[in-house]
């Protein structure tokens, strides 16, 4: 699926589930804390969301993040990363949906890579959301509160993703890969 694809996907989505729920773009804005022109432009799939607006909108409306591009799912799903189209925020962040949330599971997976020498600060998710991740690739530095965890490849790390988090790749040279899962169980939603 090519940029402008998913940029429309999500904007049907967006505006499919507004509309089930009889909200106006005003009552979205004020819900999610995205502008009312913002939504409008996504709806009509003329701005690709950024990565931190797609979990605002998705926050607000309490539905996953993969809610505005998941597909109808067979019962064996084969994913070939290569072939996952990221969601970026900026440059150096890039977020692969491998296995989106759906009604029978409650969680989704998400291969992430950070590129050398940056960050990326996430806003807190609903309140029980909690965040498995994985290092596949470098050294991660997660940022929780005051306090902050470094892992390497092959540690891990679960929290509870309901406050500000940061990940930080330190790294001057090389990106850092990880497996993000985020689990909704504790949540309802």
């Amino acid at each position: 699926m090519n940029k402008e694809m998913l940029s429309k996907r999500i904007g049907q989505r967006l505006k499919r589930i507004r509309s089930d729920r009889g909200m106006t773009l005003d009552q979205l804005a004020k819900k999610t804390g995205v502008s009312k022109p913002m939504l409008g432009q996504i709806e009509r799939g003329e701005s690709n969301p950024t990565v931190s607006t797609l979990w605002k909108i998705a926050t607000g409306l309490h539905v996953s993040f993969t809610a505005f591009i998941e597909d109808e799912k067979p019962n064996v799903t084969v994913i070939k990363r290569d072939q996952v189209l990221p969601i970026i925020d900026g440059c150096d962040f890039q977020v692969f949906p491998l296995f989106p949330r759906s009604k029978d599971k409650p969680f989704e997976i998400f291969s992430v890579k950070l590129e050398a020498g940056t960050d990326h600060t996430s806003e807190g998710h609903a309140q029980g959301v909690h965040e498995f991740v994985i290092v596949e690739k470098g050294t991660l530095n997660v940022k929780i509160g005051d306090e902050v965890y470094v892992l390497e490849r092959g540690d891990g790390i679960h929290f509870p993703a309901d406050q500000v988090h940061h990940y930080i790749n330190g790294s001057s040279s090389e990106a850092c890969v990880f497996t993000n899962i985020i689990s909704y169980e504790w949540t309802g939603l």
